[in-house]
């Protein structure tokens, strides 16, 4: 049975993109799952929202080898709300989901970063062989200067 709050941590995930979790969501990451609530969930959505801040804080909570990983409890073990799945079965299926995706959510991240490196990278290429700086010595010039 699939129900909304799965639903949509399976959306969240598979996509990338927190800014896809609903309130219900958000309730359940910080009342069961170890999360702090970072004020609402503007401020959740935006601790999270960089590819490397998703990647390395936020599925680590669901993953058994981390240190962010937060356990199951007796108080989980209760149904939630009227689903016909107690918080823990609920958070199993979290961290099926997290387990499925982990590896295409890694590549994800360090292209990511690489396009981010790499965009630097012809930001600083410009400011220092871009035409505007003309005025600068030339590498001959500089050479024969002694810088």
């Amino acid at each position: 049975m699939t129900i909304p709050v799965i639903r949509n941590f399976k959306e969240v995930i598979e996509s990338r993109d927190i800014d896809r979790m609903g309130k219900e969501l958000y309730h359940f990451l910080t009342l069961y799952c170890g999360f702090i609530a970072h004020y609402d969930i503007n401020g959740f959505k935006a601790t999270y929202r960089a590819p490397r801040d998703f990647a390395e804080v936020f599925i680590r909570h669901f993953d058994k080898e981390h240190r962010y990983y937060n356990g199951t409890y007796a108080c989980h073990q209760e149904l939630y709300k009227d689903t016909g799945l107690t918080k823990a079965e609920i958070k199993n299926e979290f961290e099926r989901i997290v387990d499925l995706h982990k590896h295409l959510i890694s590549r994800w991240v360090k292209e990511s970063l690489r396009k981010e490196r790499y965009a630097l990278y012809l930001k600083l290429k410009e400011e220092f062989e871009g035409s505007e700086h003309d005025d600068l010595p030339s590498h001959q010039e500089r050479t024969e200067r002694g810088f």
